[in-house]
């Protein structure tokens, strides 16, 4: 959180937030390599920041994935639908179209780490 909020900084002041934050991932990593990996930031760096909630992380990685398949469901029925209207796009060409529209739509508003995580499920 720490990192997410100096990450932040680097839209109101570009230089010093890019300074800060390049620092702040230089004591991550030397924490790391002396074996703090427990603490890799300092505790004057978390003062005022609440871990994030489990439960409220599943929720909105639940609100990603829903939204992703509505979307890849909405793109499946619109192409559907306007396909047959445009009459030059050959029959056995057009599954292919929904299916890559479905694909697309599913991956801009869920995210590829999100979509191509099941795909192992589906192959041999």
């Amino acid at each position: 959180m720490a990192l997410h909020l100096q990450l932040a900084h680097i839209d109101t002041d570009p230089r010093q937030g890019a300074k800060d934050y390049a620092e702040m991932l230089a004591q991550t990593g030397e924490r790391y390599a002396q074996g703090r990996v427990g603490s890799p930031l300092p505790e004057e760096k978390l003062t005022g920041l609440t871990p994030p909630s489990p439960a409220l992380t599943a929720f909105r990685e639940s609100l990603h994935i829903a939204g992703g398949i509505v979307a890849a469901a909405l793109a499946a029925i619109s192409t559907g639908a306007i396909l047959p209207t445009l009459g030059f796009i050959p029959e056995g060409l057009r599954p292919w179209l929904i299916a890559g529209a479905a694909a697309v739509a599913g991956i801009l508003t869920a995210g590829w780490h999100r979509v191509a995580r099941p795909v192992p499920l589906f192959g041999p």
